[in-house]
């Protein structure tokens, strides 16, 4: 009305030719408006108005299905539109939010995920559309120039509903809102926690039941405010059950948690069965709505509710009954039972979807957590934890264990009883365990520092070791063994045969029979000599070895050292049988026995290997090397059958040794040597032979998993080349582990071991997950029109993991990435090993993941197989570049690699070539038609920081007009 008020104003004072012109413009204004009101009046019903005076406006009654509901998107999501109208004269900005349904977690069939706005387009160029990740990450920001009215379509996620509830904010509005929401939610989750805190203290300081329930309980109110937040919703721990699976599941174990602490406080002895039963149900119920089972959510929700209604009965009930402890949990315990009953209602649309419900329940929630504490606090002397302290065991007076007929058979058994509280730090010994230990003969209490000074030195902390392992699993029976001075010079021996003892809740008693076994040990038979021998050769064994070896030590360097190891044994063995194979070992082991003069000595050391050691020999080493091999040459006999076992031989002197370990280290390297070589020879240990050494797999797999967890794991990114016109297409990433002692270390150094210990799944997860978040971020930071991508090397182990797929495509999703620019790089031996792997790439593919085959010309594949499986990209490995020529004079490489990129071509792949170093390579490349290189002649690998400068100095960002139409205004998430 302003408007038309100026125009007729203007028409009063007679208008000069400029104010002619305005005053056309503005008449014409006012003629679209209300020709726009005319058009769209019968329609009203899906009409809204941005520039209303409310601050939020509801556009669940103004929205219209765009298309069938099934839809025709990918992921499920539906159209709706709604035509927004501004008749102000100025832009008109409003933030749109998707709200969730009040009852989701009272349907029978849950959830996958919360609704969310994914698209937003505008029928009019002018409309700005944008997201307001300020807001949350699937919030629109719409602004609807002045005196318009334009329809836009929205593209909504999980909305089963015919018409899905949308607000539509102004922004002062909302972020007040947002603000206020916040502070609110800290106070209430810092009431909560606090209440947390304290009846945790409590129960570590007491190891009380009562207080570790009460943790258990408010832990679980804590974690369910959370998730009620959404909080948890992009840790996707949802699964089947989505978002609200989480939820209901951590109501319910507080409820359950709820219960048990109900009990200890006003406890049902009659009812403990049924009790037991219902914490099962209630557990079980809740694991079932976490996965998703239909119905599940919503008998736990009704669970919830009837169970915390019950436990306030129940209380109220106890206290009113007398029980004191019940009479101080009972305000806590009746208002849980209000926020429950007060969430159902809401949930069930009873406050009209009123936003200050949530604040509501949040803040009894917290005055009850509060009050809960406070009680239990309380009752530390009061009402509810005296009932469960656990008190030490009552000494029995001396005169209780002499009368009983028990007690008597036990002293006439020479065995005495032994007693240890645990709470008190104390040992009982009744009357005959005093005699036995040397003592009087009656009963007496010690501490039980003062009971271990008793005990022989070496045996101390094995009797402290059963006691503290045992002590904390009540009901189990131990035996122990151990030394103790009773009265003598020379200790004797003693045995405890214990049971642990509880309060109902903790082990707290160690009650058993003490007797002393002193003769029986002295009886036992000293170590046989022949237990330092192998049992089937006769020869002296390991424990041998090493025994002779520490007895040379000091004149190690005149010793020779030689092990023997059978070549083909296990196939010998495959053959002949056990018998077979022990007559060939036992015949072995009579030949070298005649090596054994001049002070040598034959050992077995395992299997079939046998070690010779000379403390003094006039041989050299290649001739003991002979003279052993001359030996193991010729065939045994068995069955009437001649059986060869050649054998290899690794020597090494003493005097290269600095102690036995390193004599039996370099024999070992030398015999390792002989086997490479072919094995039936002889080698000695050269130092040379220490660069060749494997690496100690058990020492590599402890320094990678150390080195993970300390961050030494990190990324570099090599660019890769648009041929044909020299720009940068996007990145390969390399992990890199900088090794704090050996330095930076390439994945051929580590990844074939991760391969075979599984380890290569979390350096797997590490790398996908660091160059999604590096490529999410150029491609927010550089929105170039042919976004950059990154490829990132998957192992098959990988490909054949349950969980793969849902990671790449969940990575994928919440990253916000171009479909197809994270790159997967799988080798041809991994997609060519296995029938199954062709199904596995066409879902990632469908998550969104580009594929591309890796190393290409280096395994088993023929270009005729590029045909079967769905890569999108070819690289093609340096080494098949090198093999057929870099050079366009080289018609043979010229040939090959040609057919190998029109091939990949007319298949709608397109080729990268690897290992690219000189000027001419690339431009040979270029000519052949090859569509991307990579190689040090373009760039080194670099760092993450590296990385960007690259970007920002290649891809500057240019000026593009912003395009129009609801395709161009259209803003994806």
């Amino acid at each position: 009305m302003s408007t038309l008020a100026r125009i007729i104003r203007a028409c009063l004072r007679g208008p000069s030719v400029p104010d002619t012109a305005q005053f056309l413009r503005s008449a014409l204004r006012v003629l679209l408006v209300v020709l726009a009101m005319l058009s769209i009046a019968p329609a009203y019903a899906g009409t809204a108005n941005f520039a209303a005076p409310k601050p939020v406006l509801d556009l669940s009654q103004a929205l219209s299905t765009y298309h069938a509901a099934n839809g025709n998107e990918a992921d499920g999501s539906q159209w709706f539109m709604i035509t927004a109208v501004n008749p102000s004269e100025r832009p008109f900005t409003r933030i749109l939010l998707a709200e969730q349904p009040a009852d989701a977690m009272l349907r029978l069939f849950p959830r996958r995920a919360r609704t969310a706005i994914r698209q937003v387009a505008a029928s009019d160029s002018s409309v700005i559309v944008e997201n307001a990740h300020a807001y949350g990450r699937y919030a629109f920001r719409v602004t609807v120039p002045a005196a318009s009215s334009v329809a836009l379509a929205i593209r909504l996620a999980n909305a089963d509903d015919s018409r899905p509830s949308i607000s539509a904010w102004t922004e002062p509005a909302l972020a007040g809102h947002n603000r206020q929401l916040a502070v609110f939610f800290a106070a209430v989750a810092g009431l909560i926690a606090a209440a947390l805190a304290i009846v945790t203290g409590l129960a570590i300081m007491t190891g009380h039941a009562a207080p570790r329930w009460a943790a258990f309980t408010l832990a679980g109110v804590f974690l369910s405010r959370l998730a009620a937040s959404g909080l948890f919703d992009a840790m996707g721990p949802g699964g089947i059950g989505g978002p609200d699976g989480v939820s209901a599941m951590l109501s319910g174990l507080t409820l359950a948690a709820g219960v048990r602490l109900a009990v200890i406080i006003a406890p049902v002895p009659e009812h403990e069965p049924m009790q037991r039963n219902a914490l099962l149900g209630i557990v079980f119920v809740s694991v079932l709505a976490f996965i998703g089972v239909p119905i599940a959510m919503l008998a736990t929700e009704i669970a919830v509710v009837a169970g915390a209604a019950l436990i306030a009965a129940h209380l109220v009930r106890q206290g009113l009954a007398g029980a004191q402890a019940a009479r101080v949990a009972a305000p806590s315990g009746v208002i849980f039972a209000l926020v429950a009953m007060v969430g159902a209602i809401s949930a069930l649309g009873g406050f009209q979807a009123n936003p200050a419900a949530p604040g509501v329940i949040g803040g009894f929630a917290a005055t009850a957590a509060v009050l809960l504490a406070l009680a239990v606090a309380a009752g530390e002397g009061i009402a509810i934890l005296p009932a469960r302290r656990r008190t030490a065991p009552a000494a029995t007076p001396p005169q209780d264990f002499a009368s009983s007929q028990a007690a008597q058979a036990i002293g006439a058994s020479y065995q005495g009883m032994f007693d240890v509280d645990i709470d008190n730090a104390s040992v009982l010994l009744s009357a005959e365990a005093s005699a036995l230990m040397g003592g009087e003969l009656r009963a007496e209490t010690l501490a039980y520092a003062a009971w271990l000074d008793r005990l022989y030195p070496d045996d101390r902390s094995v009797f402290d070791d059963a006691i503290r392992e045992f002590g904390e699993r009540k009901g189990l029976a131990f035996r122990v063994e151990f030394r103790a001075f009773a009265g003598a010079e020379r200790p004797g021996w003693y045995e405890l045969r214990a049971t642990t003892l509880d309060d109902g809740t903790l082990a707290r008693r160690c009650l058993g029979l003490l007797a002393d076994i002193s003769a029986r040990k002295e009886a036992e038979p000293a170590p046989s000599p022949h237990r330092a021998r192998d049992g089937l050769t006769g020869l002296p064994n390991r424990v041998a070895l090493l025994e002779d070896l520490e007895r040379l030590a000091r004149n190690l360097d005149t010793v020779t050292l030689a092990i023997l190891d059978v070549d083909r044994f296990k196939a010998i063995h495959a053959s002949l049988g056990d018998a077979g194979g022990d007559s060939v070992l036992v015949q072995l082991a009579q030949r070298l026995k005649g090596l054994a003069t001049g002070g040598n000595r034959v050992f077995r050391v395992g299997g079939d290997a046998f070690v010779l050691l000379a403390p003094q020999t006039r041989l050299s080493v290649s001739a003991l090397g002979d003279r052993i091999l001359s030996v193991c040459s010729e065939p045994h006999t068995w069955n009437s059958r001649s059986i060869y076992a050649p054998a290899s031989i690794g020597l090494a002197l003493g005097k290269d040794a600095r102690d036995p370990d390193e004599l039996v280290r370099n024999a070992e390297l030398a015999l390792l040597h002989a086997k490479r070589e072919g094995g039936a020879c002889a080698r000695a240990y050269r130092r040379e032979l220490v660069a060749s050494a494997p690496p100690d797999p058990v020492a590599l797999e402890t320094a990678l998993r150390e080195g993970l967890k300390r961050g030494e794991l990190d990324l570099c990114f090599q660019p890769i080349i648009r041929l044909a016109d020299n720009s940068l297409a996007g990145f390969e990433a390399l992990l890199r582990w900088n090794h704090r002692e050996r330095g930076t270390l390439s994945p051929a150094d580590f990844i074939e071991h991760a391969e075979r210990t599984g380890l290569i799944l979390e350096l797997g997860r590490f790398a996908l997950e660091r160059t999604a978040e590096a490529l999410a971020q150029w491609q927010r930071e550089f929105p170039l029109p042919r976004p950059l991508f990154a490829s990132v090397n998957v192992s098959r182990r990988q490909l054949t993991e349950r969980k793969f797929e849902r990671a790449v495509a969940h990575l994928i999703e919440t990253s916000g990435l171009t479909p197809g620019t994270l790159k997967l790089e799988v080798t041809e031996s991994a997609v060519w090993t296995g029938t199954d792997m062709t199904e596995v790439l066409d879902r990632l593919r469908g998550c969104g993941a580009g594929l591309a085959i890796d190393d290409f010309g280096t395994g088993l594949s023929t270009l005729s197989q590029l045909k079967d499986v769905p890569f999108d990209t070819v690289k093609i490995d340096r080494s098949f570049l090198a093999r057929h020529g870099t050079m366009p004079e080289e018609p043979g490489g010229t040939v090959v690699l040609r057919s190998v990129v029109n091939l990949a071509h007319e298949l709608g792949r397109v080729v990268v070539v690897e290992g690219v170093e000189t000027e001419a390579a690339a431009q040979w490349l270029t000519e052949i038609g090859c569509d991307f290189a990579q190689g040090f002649y373009f760039s080194a690998p670099l760092a993450r920081e590296e990385a960007d400068a690259h970007i920002r100095a290649r891809c500057p960002l240019p000026d593009v007009p912003a395009p129009s139409g609801v395709a161009a205004m259209g803003s994806q998430n």
